[in-house]
Order: structure tokens, then sequence, then C-alpha cells
């Protein structure tokens, strides 16, 4: 039985707005009442995205209206959305789907799907391990973002195979030739953006495939353009920075860390060769998951010891796939393999402590735990920027004081944003 009360209102079926829920498709028309005037809202066939709930809540209207006709169809409607579940991450089904949906679809930056630009890729949300469309397009067949996409509680999703057709759709902001043409102003935060993006799809393809001699040198090439973009502008920085994941992207973390990396590096008075050997080394510093099942490396749910254990190995597969590629700077490889090391001796995989652990390394162990912490999962809340600060300064006998004291002036100067609420405070896995 529906959790929503249904009523009769001038030969209308009144019930609760709450009762429209995102990412289905409508039955039957929709109306509110304006001074027991009923305007339709929406059209039979609607889909329920983040603009038609925006559009709704602007109303101010508690209650929506259907015909009496489609009662039938009102309470089966009712039925299935009352019935839905919060997906259970221990359930095995709920975590095989969301290995799948992480697989098949790829995160993308929000921040510049425009609403009223014309696109030919479809757009998901996906949040609380569920995957609900926002907009149906297809090369050929475009769609409209509508209003809303920026603020809606998820990760922004396209599939794998649109990839190409979104990096078009960057490339048309940039050449002027889409419907919404931003500022001036804003056109080197979207160069800056659709270098990021390629980095993420560059790495999501070698994690696949780890020995692309060609993804290896497109992913050095990449994070030259990162150092150059950070070394030119810092306050590039806040645009390059995903601070709204619903969850742990490897390609997406990676290229936080790198972005992150550099520009402590620069901030700390490091040149532009050793910055970009920096960058290419945090952009690859997880290239080891790629040996890691996927089951685990996506896991929803928190990780056993011996999962943790296996994510952990990580380190050391990634700097034995380095090894085959003599493109790579040898001291980009001390990141991959330091990452995870703490100066106190306490980390992993070899316990180095002191001066064994290298700057490199230093540094990413910084920006790797605190883009980390400042992740939301599926399963926990996320450390605001503060507050992964005040954790990581908690642990100060585990980082390198000089460097922790530039990665904090650095974001002081950049201005990151501060998360408005953290449910519950994160342990940072991998």
């Amino acid at each position: 039985m529906a959790k929503y009360k249904v009523y009769e209102y001038g030969g209308r079926k009144a019930f609760p707005a709450e009762g429209l829920s995102i990412g289905t498709r409508l039955p039957f028309d929709v109306f509110v009442n304006e001074g027991n005037v009923f305007r339709k809202l929406y059209d039979a066939g609607q889909l329920i995205g983040p603009e038609e709930r925006a559009s709704l809540r602007r109303t101010g209207a508690t209650d929506v209206y259907v015909d009496a006709r489609d009662a039938p169809g009102l309470d089966l409607y009712l039925q299935r959305t009352s019935s839905e579940k919060p997906a259970d991450p221990g359930d095995p089904e709920v975590c095989r789907e969301y290995f799948e949906h992480k697989r098949r679809y790829y995160q993308v930056d929000r921040m510049f799907l425009f609403p009223g630009s014309r696109v030919e890729f479809g757009i998901y949300l996906l949040g609380d391990l569920r995957l609900t469309p926002l907009v149906e397009a297809m090369e050929g067949e475009p769609g409209i973002i509508p209003e809303g996409v920026s603020a809606a509680a998820g990760d922004v999703v396209i599939r794998n195979e649109d990839i190409p057709l979104y990096q078009r759709y960057l490339d048309a902001l940039l050449d002027g030739g889409a419907e919404a043409v931003p500022a001036p102003a804003e056109r080197e935060k979207i160069r800056a953006v659709a270098i990021k993006e390629k980095s993420k799809a560059i790495i999501k393809d070698l994690i696949e495939d780890p020995r692309s001699g060609e993804n290896i040198k497109k992913a050095i090439g990449l994070a030259t353009q990162l150092t150059d973009c950070i070394m030119s502008s810092r306050e590039i920085i806040h645009d390059l920075i995903s601070l709204n994941s619903y969850d742990l992207y490897t390609y997406t973390h990676s290229v936080n860390v790198a972005v992150l990396s550099v520009a402590i590096g620069i901030t700390h008075g490091m040149g532009r060769d050793d910055a970009g050997s920096l960058g290419v080394g945090a952009l690859l510093h997880d290239i080891g998951k790629s040996g890691i099942p996927t089951e685990i490396l996506n896991k929803p749910g928190k990780l056993s010891v011996p999962e943790y254990e296996i994510v952990k190995g990580h380190v050391l597969e990634g700097a034995k796939i380095l090894r085959t590629h003599e493109a790579i700077p040898r001291s980009a490889s001390e990141v991959v393999l330091q990452h995870h090391e703490r100066i106190s001796g306490r980390g992993y995989p070899y316990g180095l402590s002191g001066s064994a652990v290298t700057l490199f390394g230093r540094i990413a162990a910084i920006a790797d735990c605190y883009d980390a912490m400042t992740t939301r999962r599926p399963y926990q809340g996320a450390y605001t920027p503060y507050e992964a600060l005040f954790q990581i300064t908690k642990e100060v006998e585990n980082y390198d004081r000089d460097v922790l004291e530039t990665f904090i002036r650095m974001l002081g100067k950049v201005g990151v944003p501060e998360k408005r609420h953290a449910e519950r405070i994160p342990q940072p896995l991998g």
C-alpha cells in the first residue's frame, strides 16, 4: 500500500508533491492548484529530474493533482515509488549493479554543463547506489541540459562511449559554437577543465590497459599541460579540484592528486621541470589499482582487512608497471612508490622514515590523503577541507611540516570552499 495519502478535490485526485520521484516518467498529467485554478505543471510522459523538482519547489505547492480518470495509474505510480527502499551496500545484488554502473559510466565535471545547452550524450545521476537519468540524448538526437544539474545530489555521469561527444561539447564551448557561450573570463577555466577531463579519460583507459605506451605518452603530455596551467594561474587550482564527488573514482582522484601535488610543489619553490615530473608521478600514482579486482576497487561498503591488504598491493604493482615504460622519469616513480609512506615510518610498503622519503613522496602523501578525505562515499560522509587539514595536522609526525605549511598556505590563497556538513567522519582508504 502506498505511503502517500490520496484524496478527492474538485473532481481531481490530490497527493503530496514529494511523491513525484526523480528518475521516474509520469504516466499522467500533473497539475498545481493556484487559487482554485488548476494549472498543468507536467505532461504525461515527462521525466522527473532536478529541473522538474526545482520548478515544483518554486510553486510552493505541497500537493499536486491528477484527473480523476488517472486514479488507477496514480495508485500504481505511488505504490512503485513508495516501495523503493534505500539501497543496501551490503546486498550483493546492489553491489553487483553498482560495479556495473561504475564500469559503464564516466564521471564528468558538472561545472560547465550549462542549462539550456544542447547535448548529444545522455546525462545520468549516480547516487545512493542508483542510476537516474537526467537528460536523454544520443548522437543525432540531442537533449537539453535542465536547470538543477549542478546541484543534483550524486555523481553526474555519462556513458563511456559518449566520452568523445562530451569532449566535443567542451571544445564547442571553447570555440564559441555552443548555445550557452561562456564569458571570455570563463574560457581559461574551460580550457583547464578540458585538460582535466582528457586526463581523467586517459587514466581510466590506463587502469584498463596499464601497459599502453601510447596512453602513457598522452598522460605525460597532459601532466605537462596541467603543470603549465597551474604555473600560469594559481587560482585555476580551485576550478581543477573536484570537491563534490559522491564516490571515489580512481581517475578523478588521480587528476585531483596531480593538481594538488603540482600546486604544492610550485608553491614550495619547485621549478617547472621538477613540477612536471611530480605531476606525471601523481597522475599515475594509482595505476597499480589496475590489478585490483573490480568488486574490491569499487566496493560501496567498507573494506575487510584482507581486502584492504589487497588494495595496499597497488603500490608495488604500480611501480612494476612503470618500470616497463622508459619514458617515465625516475623521480615520477618515487611518487608511485612513496605516496603511502610516512616520515614516522608507519606507512607502506617499506615503512620508510625520515629522509628516506623523498620530497616527491612527501608532497604526494599529503595530496593523496587530503583528496581521499574530502571525497564522500555512498556509505559515509566526507571531511570538509578544514576538517581534513585539522586531521592531517593532528598526525603531523607522519608528514613533512614544511610541506604541510606550504599546502595550508596554498589552500588559503586559492580559497578552497568549505563543504557545509560532514555526515560522518570517514577513515580514508587506499
